[in-house]
Parts: structure tokens; C-alpha cells; sequence
């Protein structure tokens, strides 16, 4: 075995796992809501962007419903597996961070799935992400978003470590929960399987924060959006203290 040793920016080297790991799995539940909430709602929108789009599948699937999206990513691994999956769509792809996003347009709808805005670990970082989201949209546009409670990162993760065996090589996580600053961080050691059949090992630092409720209700009302609303992402029922991840929408 082939090791290589070296701290990399996250989603660097863990692009290639993403989708075995976790991205398909979550992107169905993504879709299953997304479809729910935009059929109770009546939300059809003609632009959009996919903010944090990953490894693009959110991004391909609004591309079928919308006549331009906007996929937008911070990691450039990330990015290249998106490019590679849009085909001949109307999709423009940005790197850009949650506190430098400045679309080229407004748009009627964003989405940020998959509890991306918990990397978020300072709270003046998640109030301007939503200012961003904010005057990205159109008169009249929606934000839907989610993100894990502290049932999810202390309890649902907290100090564990997992073992994922997946195609693409091996995915070690070593998870510790401070309930001080509320954050878990994950430091992960992926383990790629290279063309010759040897490994490559690669380390990453993940961490994620959880906020109240009420700190993000109020952080998006100061955004400007004029409502929220709540739900428990399995089910869409209301949130209660079992709810490990919240999904969001709010109307600008």
C-alpha cells in the first residue's frame, strides 16, 4: 500500500468517495422533500441556484426544471464532478463561498442541501450567508436549506468512529462532539484506491456547528425574508426534540 500523508482542504480528496459515502443516499430524501414542499407551496421556478452544490446531483435535477441554474461550490473537486454530470444543460458553475456569493442574476429559488451550512461555525458567517441569499433572490423567491440539530452532531455522530468501505477506497471518520462551542468535528483519513490497485491515503478536517431555532429564525428574518418555515426533514413533520435535521424555506 501506497500512503501519502497530507491534510487537505475539505471535499478535496473525498470528492471522488462523496456520492458512495453519502451523496446518493441524501440527494433521494433532498428530492423527495424538495418535491413536497414545492408542491404545497406551489413554488415552479425559472432560475435557480444550487448553492454548496457538491458533487452536482441537486444541481442536475433543477437543471430539468429550470431554464438556468447557478451551481456553486467552494471546492473545485467538487465542481469538476459537477461539470462532468450536466450534460447540455443551461448551468453556469461558480466557485464561490457562502459570505462571497454574488450571482450574476437573481434568481426565483436557492437551495443548499446536505447540512452545508453547518461548516458555518461562526454565527456573524451564517447571518451573512443568508444576507447573500437574500439579495441573490428575486422579488417574491424562496430559500430552502437545512441543517443538523445537536440531536444529529452530539448524539448522532458525537465521539464515534466509523469505517466506510465503499468502491471508490476507504473512508475512516473520527468524530468528537464539544458541547462547549457546540461543535463536531470529523477528521477523516480516505484511504483512494488508485488505477494500479494500491492506496493513497489523504487526511481532512471536517467540523460542523448547530444553532438554535431561534438563532436562525432570527438570523433570516434580519436578512430580510419575510417568513420561515420549519420541518423535521424525515416527514416533514414539525420539529421536536428528537428532530436531527431541520429543513428549512423562506420567502423572500
Amino acid at each position: 500500500m501506497s500512503m501519502i500523508e497530507q491534510e487537505l482542504e475539505p471535499y478535496r480528496e473525498l470528492a471522488v468517495m462523496y456520492d458512495e459515502l453519502v451523496g446518493r443516499t441524501a440527494f433521494e430524501c433532498w428530492r423527495e422533500n424538495f418535491e413536497r414542499l414545492t408542491n404545497r407551496y406551489s413554488i415552479a421556478p425559472d432560475t435557480a441556484c444550487d448553492m454548496a452544490c457538491g458533487t452536482g446531483l441537486a444541481a442536475a435535477y433543477l437543471a430539468g426544471k429550470c431554464s438556468r441554474v447557478y451551481a456553486v461550490d467552494q471546492s473545485e473537486s467538487m465542481l469538476r464532478i459537477a461539470r462532468s454530470r450536466a450534460g447540455a444543460t443551461d448551468t453556469v458553475f461558480l466557485r464561490q463561498s457562502f459570505t462571497t456569493l454574488e450571482l450574476p442574476e437573481r434568481v426565483d429559488l436557492i437551495t443548499c442541501n446536505f447540512d452545508s451550512l453547518n461548516y458555518l461555525t461562526e454565527m456573524h458567517e451564517l447571518q451573512e450567508a443568508f444576507k447573500r441569499f437574500a439579495v441573490s433572490l428575486a422579488p417574491g423567491g424562496q430559500a430552502m436549506f437545512d441543517m443538523n440539530t445537536a440531536r444529529e452532531l452530539a448524539d448522532g455522530l458525537g465521539d464515534a468512529l466509523l469505517v466506510h468501505h465503499v468502491e471508490a477506497g476507504v473512508s475512516i471518520w473520527e468524530s468528537t462532539w464539544d458541547p462547549g462551542s457546540r461543535i463536531n468535528t470529523v477528521e477523516m483519513t480516505n484511504f483512494l484506491r488508485r488505477p494500479d490497485g494500491l492506496f493513497e491515503m489523504r487526511c481532512e478536517t471536517h467540523r460542523e456547528r448547530c444553532y438554535d431555532l431561534e438563532f436562525v429564525t432570527a438570523a433570516v428574518m434580519d436578512a430580510g425574508f419575510r417568513r420561515l418555515e420549519a420541518f423535521d426533514a424525515r416527514g416533514l413533520s414539525e420539529v421536536g426534540p428528537d428532530t436531527r435535521r431541520v429543513q428549512f424555506l423562506a420567502f423572500l
